[in-house]
């Protein structure tokens, strides 16, 4: 078996076109992969060289798509920490409100949880949308 077909074996596609990883995973959620030389790295990391390229001096890989064992490449970004640090602020900061943007509260009746913990939806709004 060749490392690509290890590595395409140890994942699955979920409805958000994630490629959740399903072998062994860190704490943090985030997927390890060993190599044949016996090197373990994240399996985002992996993804992302093997797909397209290595990784910039002084870049980090970020998931647009917010979900650390993704390791669809499409859905892995190059980008400086500062900037993965701030988009990670702000999703928290997100996540942390209790009223939609027309004031109505998020309650268990009043909100729709979009997938994959992508966010939700004031159904009061949509309802008048």
């Amino acid at each position: 078996m060749t490392l690509l077909e290890r590595f395409t074996a140890k994942y699955r596609l979920d409805e958000n076109g994630c490629w959740i990883w399903q072998a062994s995973k860190l704490k943090s959620g985030y997927g390890v992969f060993t190599d044949f030389g016996r090197k373990t790295v994240t399996a985002h990391r992996w993804s992302y060289r093997h797909y397209k390229g290595e990784i910039p001096n002084g870049l980090v890989i970020d998931h647009i798509c917010r979900q650390p064992s993704c390791v669809n490449p499409n859905h892995l970004q190059a980008i400086p920490q500062s900037q993965n640090i701030e988009r990670s602020l702000y999703a928290k900061k997100r996540r942390a409100r209790t009223h939609c943007k027309n004031g109505h509260e998020y309650t268990p009746t009043n909100t729709k949880r979009l997938p994959n913990k992508r966010g939700r939806i004031c159904l009061t709004c949509l309802s008048k949308g």
